[in-house]
């Protein structure tokens, strides 16, 4: 038995070595989670863990988005290691979201498109939301207005107008996932858009963007032509 936990530990060593001298490059999948693992489960050989939570469902993203009952629910995820790998992706979600207030959202666009995946990716229903951004561009905040059901959402744009009033912004990024994954804009969110457009207008706001959260895919609908 101390055998098996000498082993166990120099490949926790050897995993926890690599990452230090070259961080995830050349990382399987399954080795990224089992190097989180071993932070969580202690004295034990999580790689089988790693390869079921990856047989479960299917890709990192789809463990990190998981909830905390369904991963529990794969053999040899307690508790403490399915609300560590919560933890992570929350943690990923607050660092990219820290980077933003007070920035110009056109100064680092990837790390727009990568908060707002991370912000929805994983919804099983579909979603509408906006980041604010004051006269110069600079986020004010993001929230998530309205939910809906697997492929509806209902949106009113009086809601929307009222929030950024309260927020004094002056630009608008609207954003919405396809929980299927379909990564087109369809035509009822061109003319949504178009309506937001008209409704913000008047009020001497501008609607900046729309960005469609498809998958791990974040399109902007000024980039496709469906502005």
């Amino acid at each position: 038995m101390a055998g098996v936990d000498e082993s166990v530990r120099g490949h926790r060593e050897r995993l926890r070595r690599r990452f230090a001298e070259h961080g995830f490059e050349g990382f399987h999948d399954y080795e990224v989670l089992e190097l989180l693992l071993t932070y969580a489960i202690p004295r034990r050989d999580v790689k089988p863990v790693a390869k079921r939570l990856l047989h479960a469902f299917g890709t990192l993203a789809g463990v990190f988005d998981a909830p905390v009952a369904e991963l529990m629910a794969v053999e040899g995820v307690g508790e403490q290691a399915a609300v560590f790998i919560s933890v992570v992706k929350q943690a990923e979600l607050r660092y990219l979201a820290s980077d933003l207030p007070g920035r110009s959202v056109f100064d680092r666009p990837d790390k727009v498109k990568a908060h707002l995946r991370y912000l929805v990716q994983g919804r099983g229903m579909e979603c509408f939301g906006a980041i604010f951004t004051d006269q110069q561009h600079r986020h004010i905040a993001t929230q998530i207005l309205f939910e809906g059901t697997v492929d509806r959402t209902a949106v009113y744009p009086r809601n929307l107008m009222k929030r950024a009033l309260e927020l004094d912004a002056k630009g608008l990024i609207l954003f919405h996932n396809h929980p299927g994954g379909a990564p087109r804009a369809s035509r009822e969110d061109v003319a949504l858009t178009r309506r937001m457009c008209e409704a913000c207008e008047p009020l001497e706001i501008r609607v900046l963007d729309h960005f469609l959260i498809a998958g791990k895919r974040v399109l902007s609908f000024k980039e496709e032509g469906w502005f």
